[in-house]
């Protein structure tokens, strides 16, 4: 009987030891699933959240396009027109309907002979208060105004760079007006020249010279009938430069110095030590 007792006593002790382990599993595997209810909800709303995000990042990124879309096209469309506007210029100054000159004769007191002078027609002068209108219709059509607030540094920089290029490139475009300019002076005054001859030689002809005939020029008295020479290239024009490079530059520039400089004597000297460094030395004084 007592060893039934004990057996007894053992197996309620085990029944209780296994209900208490069967408990404690069964509250472990609740909160495993409470974790894991948890962490699928968490899941869910880290999912929506990324959702939308990327809605909203698609949406900016759209939008971006747009406007890059549009400020491309706004800008096509300002260069077609401005392209336009500057053709329709060219085509009104290439095509003009009369000269802005005229050529008047003026008789001169010695011998008769008749002057050509050229001069600006009256039609295609305008008043002063004309010319300053355009021109400030100009200036404001082609001058941008300066936009620069709110601009950080580097980009006054890369607009005074932007500013100094299109200084330089203007320059440039005023030299070669400038040159074209005169180039065309020398050419009106060339064709007065060669109108004043014309005329000359049309309304009195060439004079004959009587004399004998190891005096008189033969070829002159064969091709007396004949215009006279006319001037293809002005006085004015300048000769080239035959002289070599080092004649121009001391013609231009000079020479560069007059004596040899003053060599400066040395104070100090340097040597180098085993460990590889400098050592310098006063030099003695003579």
């Amino acid at each position: 009987m007592s060893d039934d007792g004990s057996l007894e006593e053992v197996d309620r002790v085990l029944l209780e030891e296994n209900k208490v382990e069967r408990d404690r599993i069964g509250e472990e595997i609740k909160e495993l699933r409470e974790r894991n209810e948890r962490r699928k909800k968490e899941r869910e709303e880290e999912e929506r959240r990324l959702a939308s995000e990327r809605a909203a990042e698609d949406a900016r990124r759209k939008s971006e396009e747009e406007e890059r879309k549009r400020k491309k096209e706004e800008e096509e469309q300002k260069r077609r027109s401005a392209r336009a506007q500057k053709m329709a210029e060219f085509e009104k100054y290439k095509t003009p309907q009369k000269a802005n000159f005229v050529i008047s004769k003026k008789a001169s007191s010695e011998g008769g002979e008749e002057e050509v002078e050229v001069s600006e027609s009256k039609e295609s002068k305008k008043s002063k208060e004309q010319l300053e209108a355009e021109k400030r219709a100009i200036l404001v059509q082609r001058i941008k105004p300066l936009e620069i607030s709110g601009f950080e540094q580097q980009q006054l920089s890369e607009k005074a760079r932007e500013l100094h290029n299109q200084i330089v490139r203007l320059e440039g475009e005023k030299y070669d007006l400038e040159k074209r300019f005169k180039q065309l002076q020398v050419e009106m005054m060339e064709l007065a020249e060669r109108a004043r001859q014309a005329n000359r030689v049309g309304k009195e002809g060439l004079k004959r010279i009587s004399g004998n005939d190891d005096e008189v020029d033969q070829i002159q008295t064969r091709f007396a009938g004949a215009p006279a020479k006319v001037e293809m290239y002005s006085k004015y024009e300048r000769q080239k430069d035959k002289r070599n490079y080092t004649d121009r530059k001391v013609l231009y520039t000079g020479p560069q110095f007059i004596l040899p400089p003053e060599r400066i004597k040395p104070s100090k000297i340097v040597r180098w030590t085993e460990d590889g460094l400098p050592q310098y030395d006063e030099v003695a004084a003579e």
